[in-house]
Order: C-alpha cells, then structure tokens, then sequence
C-alpha cells in the first residue's frame, strides 16, 4: 500500500509490476544455471559519492540473437506480432528515441558516466537505452536484416568515408573533405 501511494499508481498496477520482476529474477537465476548469462565481473568505477557503478563495457555472454529470440518470444505469448509491422515498430522506436532524449534535455554538455546523476536519473536512462536497443533489434528482425552482420558493414563503410589519416580530430561531414593521392590512410 505504501508503494501505491508513494508512486502513485494502483495496486494492481503495483502487483503486475512486483510479478514480472519475480518472473525476471526466475529466469535470471535459470540463465546463470545454465551458464547463458554469468555473474557481472565488469571492473566497476567509484561516483562522486562513493558509489560504485559498471565501467562502460558490456555484458559478456548475451547475444543478439538470444535478445531477438527472447523479443520473438516475449510477443508472441502477448499476440503482438500483429502489430509490429516494420512501420510500427519505427515509429515507436522513433517515441522511444524522444523519450531517451528527454533524460538529457536541459542538462548541457553531459559528461561520460553521468557525474553527478542521481540513481534515478540513471536508472530512467538505462531504461530508456534499452527501449530503443529492443526496438531497433525487433525492427531488425521483422526486416529480415542481420543486424550484427550490418552494423559491421556500416563500420567498414564509415573507415572508407572517412580515414582515419585524414579526419583525426575534425567532425565535418565526409563530403567536406578533399582526398589528395597518397593522403588518406
């Protein structure tokens, strides 16, 4: 009751919450039974206020394609399929990018790790992070695209666009730039 009113939500908004957090944590523990999702070694970094947070390096041991199969699954046992055609699903990803948005709107220059952000502040963002990485993979699927597949390609095309030799430390646009024989690389 005292979480009702604290959020300001109803009770049985409170109670599905509390049970999907309950079904989370089962699977976790059977992923780390199974070895799929081992304990977070990260090195860890210390807050301004002492508290300790992961460094920006990822989780080892979650694939995209486990996050794709568990997207799959997750609409599936809700009957949403029907709704994520690829339009769809852009344009929630495009709401989702606004809302991921609004955890940095008014707040200047935002150093990397987030000094001074509260856990709350955090917390939103990291949510937010993943709504649109969980749309993004999803909206992969349902275009047949090979996401880790393109996002390699991208890169490679990226390296070609702008070489390192001759961008190093400028952030005009690729067409900007005048290539002289012999200067890019």
């Amino acid at each position: 009751a005292a979480l009702t009113k604290q959020l300001g939500v109803d009770a049985g908004v409170v109670e599905r919450i509390f049970r999907a957090g309950v079904c989370h944590a089962e699977t976790m523990a059977k992923r780390r039974r199974v070895g799929e999702h081992p304990a977070d070694s990260r090195p860890k970094e210390a807050n301004e206020d002492g508290s300790e947070v992961t460094s920006g390096l990822f989780s080892e041991g979650i694939s995209l394609e486990q996050l794709r199969r568990e997207l799959a699954d997750f609409a599936k046992e809700r009957d949403w399929d029907q709704f994520h055609a690829p339009r769809n699903l852009a344009l929630a990803l495009v709401g989702e990018v606004g809302e991921l948005c609004e955890c940095f709107q008014w707040k200047g220059e935002v150093e990397e790790g987030l000094p001074g952000w509260s856990d709350k502040h955090r917390t939103a963002l990291r949510q937010e992070i993943a709504d649109v990485f969980l749309y993004l993979i999803r909206l992969s699927h349902k275009c047949h695209i090979d996401l880790p597949k393109a996002a390699l390609d991208k890169l490679a095309v990226n390296a070609a666009k702008y070489p390192a030799g001759l961008v190093r430390g400028s952030s005009r646009k690729y067409t900007e730039y005048t290539v002289n024989p012999g200067q890019a690389g």
